[in-house]
């Protein structure tokens, strides 16, 4: 069975509560496997394509910042948020936004299915 970990390409104002939370996990796992993976310790995701899409200093700045991004919506929300990243004091954030890691067809296209997601579960 394949396990799908998706990072969306969209603000996260545009989640739902499910996909929120289920983004925010999966980028926990993503950033678990890339640094386990520059520690040596193999990990059954770093081969994995979101992991593959995040794994560079640019890339996990991006990370960073997109979990920063997650951390805010779920705190507006109302959600206590209990589990920070690994200390990554010399990764600098960098910008996580459109144009960015995806492009407007891209977001459209996750848009889409989100909302297609949303009807189907109703």
């Amino acid at each position: 069975m394949s396990v799908l970990v998706r990072i969306w390409r969209c603000p996260v104002s545009a989640l739902d509560r499910q996909h929120l939370l289920g983004e925010h996990l999966e980028t926990h796992i993503v950033f678990g496997a890339i640094f386990n993976k520059r520690k040596g310790i193999k990990s059954g995701w770093q081969n994995h394509p979101q992991t593959l899409r995040f794994d560079s200093d640019a890339g996990l700045g991006k990370l960073a910042e997109r979990h920063h991004q997650q951390v805010q919506e779920m705190e507006k929300r109302g959600y206590r948020h209990k589990s920070p990243l690994p200390d990554v004091a010399s990764l600098r954030r960098q910008g996580y936004s459109l144009g960015d890691g995806y492009n407007s067809v891209e977001m459209e296209k996750d848009i889409l299915t989100l909302i297609l997601r949303k009807k189907k579960w109703r």
